[in-house]
């Protein structure tokens, strides 16, 4: 396998967002009354859809609160982000410009329906060649959907991708799309067993040492 793309999931890779997105939610769900739910920031901390965080947050909502909860979100986000001093995960933005300067092209494929914020927050949103958000698929991660829209995007095949993540969904739709994921946590988690490849932090040289290495294997 040639590596010519890469693909970011961006909440947790390449962006600290979740305790931005805990907040707004907890805005959002105060002004409607409600309490945001421990099991619903577990939700939000694991990257699920808007839909999903607020239908656990908030079950036995009629359908106009759960509408205005999902409506009232993005515009509570951006307000916090407005204040808000760093979204970039460790590393990632180093790492980000030292494939830009490789050659290698980028692309992030998220749960998120308004990634742009986020990234031209972060200072990565110029080089990404590509962005595939929840709002270009039918169906979120772990369907892996995202992904194959992203390497079709890209004018790739899915085996020529490297795909970094957070979460098991997103290690399911990655290689549910026939792609190499590299996992990014400090520690094994639970889910991921001996085979699942992990890197502590986004690293430059590591990222571009491992797309190398996996190059020269191609020719070997």
């Amino acid at each position: 396998m040639t590596t010519t793309a890469v693909l970011f999931d961006m909440d947790g890779v390449l962006v600290d967002s979740a305790p931005l997105h805990v907040r707004a939610y907890e805005q959002v769900f105060r002004e409607a009354g409600i309490e945001f739910s421990a099991a619903a920031q577990v939700a939000v901390r694991q990257g699920k859809p808007r839909s999903e965080v607020i239908e656990i947050g908030a079950p036995e909502a009629s359908l106009a609160i759960k509408q205005e909860l999902f409506d009232a979100k993005p515009t509570a986000v951006a307000g916090l982000l407005e204040n808000w001093q760093d979204v970039s995960m460790p590393g990632a933005t180093r790492t980000v410009r030292a494939l830009a300067e490789s050659g290698v092209p980028m692309g992030v494929v998220t749960n998120s329906s308004a990634p742009e914020i986020w990234l031209e927050a972060a200072g990565v949103l110029e080089q990404m060649k590509v962005l595939v958000s929840r709002d270009d698929v039918s169906s979120a991660k772990p369907s892996p959907e995202g992904y194959l829209l992203a390497a079709k995007r890209l004018n790739v095949s899915p085996a020529e991708c490297v795909v970094f993540e957070d979460s098991h969904d997103g290690w399911l739709a990655a290689t549910g799309a026939g792609m190499r994921a590299v996992i990014i946590a400090a520690t094994r988690p639970t889910w991921a067993e001996a085979h699942v490849e992990l890197m502590p932090d986004l690293d430059g040289a590591k990222v571009l040492a491992l797309c190398l290495r996996t190059q020269e294997e191609e020719r070997a």
